[in-house]
């Protein structure tokens, strides 16, 4: 008997048993779904994580104040900007991080939303991932110039307006009772960092009482005409700072919180840190890495559940067709085609509910994800990996069953039988 006739015994004996064969596969569907579900939405998670790490700037350093105890002499200034990028040893760019908020009318459609306001000068474009989608970033001299002009988030511009690229276009934001149209220069995927950086509840209180709009915009203008709009001063909590190539972004961030400590006459260690943003890339890829792993594994405990149910049902064919065993020992069937019958339909049986599994995990991951607007990332190795094991539980688990069947006596087969004859008739 070849592979090819011992496929065709074993589909057509799980198809004669097709209820008893479903729920015996059911410990292999839910073992291999769970796995490629979690996998596939942890590490979508993962990758948005880092995401949103990298456009805040993976090649920068964050320099923050501590907000919760410092006086108005502790807060980054303007000038100290300048001069960080100018005196400190190491620093190429350095853009101020000025948070704000109020109301923006769309001109083109006269609808209103909640805008999000970032100052930054022109330094900031290099510590994003990724340039202008469209359009262009403000330059020195229009910072210098205090311009009413902004870089709109990708997000916001779809939601504000109904497509991208709103180049050209105007806002009118308002603030503290004053107003100022803003003219839209370009439009980046800012909407991430804009999102992260106004995360605090603070914030969030800030824009329910602002009225709660839906539609939220983000704003990256510069830093001067925020504060113009706002009318308050340029108390910076935070920096960028982008390093010199060659030069150590944790050397340069601890010059930069040196020169803080000295400029500001205030050597708290606590008061100035610095943040480098790689480094966050690292510790989230090694706590979901293994966060993942471990929820994987647990959840393929049921895979050895369900390779248990498959040796179960597995005794109870060889049980059930010992006739069958026993005519074809008798016609001189060796002991490894036997074993490899019983093999053979042990795996196809695996084999079946891996494919059953991985198409429902993969259903289940993107549902999953989309709740949270986020993609899954499922790939080929990771369907082959789950086939393979489920392939490799049907080989494990059935060796035992497989092995008994091919070592039964055609002796003992029919005196089996006779005895069970002799049962029902006495019955």
């Amino acid at each position: 008997m070849n592979i090819t006739e011992s496929l065709k015994i074993a589909v057509k004996c799980i198809k004669s048993n097709w209820m008893r064969s479903l729920l015996t596969m059911l410990g292999i569907i839910i073992g291999i779904s769970s796995v490629i579900m979690i996998i596939g939405a942890g590490t979508g998670v993962r990758d948005y994580i880092v995401g949103l790490i990298e456009d805040m700037g993976s090649n920068a350093v964050l320099v923050s104040v501590d907000t919760t105890s410092a006086t108005d002499n502790d807060y980054i200034t303007l000038d100290d900007v300048e001069n960080i990028k100018n005196k400190v040893n190491g620093v190429e760019r350095c853009s101020p991080m000025l948070m704000g908020f109020g109301r923006a009318t769309i001109d083109k459609t006269a609808t209103e939303a909640t805008a999000m306001l970032i100052g930054v000068n022109s330094d900031v474009q290099f510590a994003l991932t990724n340039s202008c989608e469209y359009g262009r970033f403000f330059t020195d001299e229009e910072y210098n110039a205090n311009a009413p002009i902004a870089v709109m988030g990708t997000n916001s511009a779809q939601q504000a307006f109904g497509y991208e690229d709103v180049t050209n276009e105007y806002v009118t934001v308002s603030s503290s009772g004053k107003s100022m149209k803003i003219k839209i220069c370009g439009v980046a995927n800012v909407d991430a960092l804009a999102s992260t950086l106004g995360g605090s509840s603070s914030m969030s209180n800030m824009f329910s009482s602002a009225g709660g709009d839906k539609t939220i915009i983000a704003l990256f203008l510069p830093c001067t005409t925020l504060t113009q709009i706002t009318g308050a001063d340029a108390n910076l909590g935070s920096v960028f700072v982008i390093a010199k190539e060659g030069y150590d972004y944790d050397a340069v961030g601890n010059a930069t919180v040196n020169y803080l400590k000295s400029a500001h006459g205030n050597y708290s260690n606590s008061m100035y840190t610095a943040q480098n943003m790689a480094t966050y890339v690292d510790i989230v890829n090694i706590i979901m890495s293994v966060l993942t792993a471990f929820i994987a594994c647990v959840g393929a405990i049921s895979l050895i559940v369900g390779g248990i149910g498959v040796m179960n049902i597995m005794l109870v064919s060889v049980t059930e067709r010992t006739r069958e065993i026993g005519i074809r020992k008798s016609l001189g069937a060796k002991t490894k085609i036997i074993t490899m019958q019983f093999l053979t339909e042990s795996v196809i049986l695996c084999l079946i509910g891996g494919l059953i599994g991985v198409t429902i995990g993969i259903a289940g991951a993107f549902a999953a994800c989309s709740i949270i607007n986020i993609k899954p990332n499922i790939t080929w190795w990771l369907i082959l990996v789950a086939l393979l094991f489920s392939s490799g539980v049907g080989l494990f688990f059935g060796i035992y069953p497989a092995r008994k069947a091919a070592q039964m006596s055609p002796i003992a087969v029919s005196y089996t039988h006779l005895r069970a004859h002799e049962t029902e008739l006495h019955l």
